[in-house]
């Protein structure tokens, strides 16, 4: 028996109830946290659409770390994610699916009036893909690096994009743009386009 105080895998102390009552804050350091009425889930539910399983535990580890009540659920498959696109919070998928497209998920998502945040992380690095993607009405674009920054960019594209969730109707966060681009409104955020 040790006389240091429990951690998780992370090494990280547990949360505690005032921190579970927080909502997904969608600005790094503020101190603007507002508090969740009772009767409010503050959980994200995530679907992460990633053919290569070690890819999908990386990302679901860095979520795990870097953003409070999310639960992140991956599957493999384009047809997988296309049954339950409209039943979560937020999407982070791959373009290249062993059945098809990110893109193909963002047009069937979108032709359904679904209005869940779609964000990519991926290894493709086209910029006409990238440009398909938020023609299409994908919320944010990450390529996939080498270096763990990338992470960080993906986890503020998150908070950015979702700050509660509640019966798969995500709320989008404040926009970090005083224009929209068409088709947008004013409170919806920018797409984040890939960081060279």
């Amino acid at each position: 028996m040790t006389d240091r105080p429990y951690s998780n895998a992370h090494g990280t102390a547990p949360r505690t109830t005032a921190d579970t009552d927080r909502s997904i804050n969608t600005d790094r350091g503020a101190d603007t946290d507002r508090e969740v009425d009772a009767d409010e889930d503050p959980s994200v539910d995530l679907l992460h659409v990633e053919p290569d399983p070690r890819a999908a535990e990386v990302v679901a580890a860095f979520i795990d770390w870097g953003l409070d009540d999310v639960t992140v659920e991956s599957v493999d498959r384009l047809a997988d994610a296309l049954g339950v696109v409209g039943d979560v919070d937020c999407v982070v998928t791959e373009h290249r699916l062993p059945d098809g497209t990110g893109v193909e998920l963002v047009k069937y998502a979108r032709g359904r009036d679904v209005r869940t945040p779609i964000l990519f992380h991926t290894t493709c690095h086209d910029s006409l893909v990238e440009s398909d993607a938020i023609s299409a009405g994908a919320d944010a674009y990450v390529r996939k690096r080498s270096n763990a920054g990338q992470y960080d960019c993906l986890l503020r594209a998150i908070r950015g994009h979702v700050r509660t969730a509640g019966s798969g109707d995500a709320k989008p966060g404040p926009s970090d743009s005083t224009h929209a681009p068409a088709g947008r409104s004013e409170s919806a955020p920018m797409p984040l386009l890939s960081e060279e």
